[in-house]
């Protein structure tokens, strides 16, 4: 108890949660510009942070931090902090722009790395992901990790899809082709949509989230509302996105 956890928000639903659940306080800190605020982020942090979630690119804003914020970020987080870097949307993001959270590993005592098979590798209904850390951390992880919580099937299936690089490759590439196209035409009808590093993209409709999402559904198309902020919109195949973008045309905001 007091002890606290300093993320930004909007991000993954997650932290708060996690966070209440292992007795500590949520330290929620606003975005800017739909981004992390980096630089608040360090702001936030007292004596009793013990932890920081910096997720990149995140979740649901789309947006990513570049390498240099990254790494002045994580050389002026204290040592006895850890940084969790959040890299669930990695494969969708421009190498070019956004940071191989590995490398912030190096001689840093206190950074981990959390990726996952969810998204890019398809395999949400598997839960299986991993973690990068030095061995004081990985010790600390293995420790706590709840017996059986991921399957030999799960296990399998994780070591085949590594060696399934390129196809993974391709499919993400298909996927960005597609939120490049669907991010252009929000752009032309008005919305000022941030430019995305993930799978999705995020419309900050604010006010107008709900209904958005009201008239999408009407539409049988899905889209997930953060009421008063935005809504995520997760990238399809051509003709799913096309039917959002015709939604987005005929709805009157």
């Amino acid at each position: 108890p007091g002890d606290e956890v300093v993320f930004g928000w909007r991000s993954f639903e997650a932290y708060p949660i996690l966070t209440s659940v292992a007795g500590g306080t949520a330290v929620r800190v606003p975005l800017r510009d739909h981004a992390l605020d980096l630089g608040a982020m360090t702001a936030a942090i007292t004596a009793r942070t013990r932890l920081v979630f910096v997720c990149n690119p995140n979740n649901p804003t789309s947006t990513a931090v570049g390498a240099r914020a990254l790494t002045e970020f994580a050389d002026r987080v204290p040592r006895d902090v850890l940084i969790v870097v959040d890299e669930a949307y990695r494969e969708y993001a421009d190498p070019e722009l956004v940071p191989d959270g590995l490398a912030l590993l190096g001689d840093r005592p206190n950074v981990a790395v959390l990726r996952t098979f969810s998204k890019a590798y398809g395999l949400a209904g598997l839960r299986v992901g991993y973690c990068v850390a030095p061995p004081g951390i990985a010790a600390h992880v293995r420790r706590t990790q709840v017996p059986f919580s991921v399957s030999a099937l799960a296990q399998q299936a994780a070591v085949v899809a590594l060696g399934e690089g390129a196809e993974v490759t391709r499919r993400a590439a298909r996927t960005v082709a597609e939120r490049d196209r669907v991010t252009g035409r929000l752009r032309e009808l008005g919305h000022d949509v941030p430019d995305s590093q993930s799978n999705f993209v995020w419309l900050p409709l604010g006010e107008h989230s709900a209904d958005f999402a009201r008239h999408c559904a009407d539409g049988k198309v899905v889209v997930r509302p953060f009421p008063g902020e935005g809504v995520r919109v997760t990238i399809g195949l051509p003709e799913e996105n096309d039917a959002l973008l015709a939604l987005a045309v005929s709805w009157r905001g």
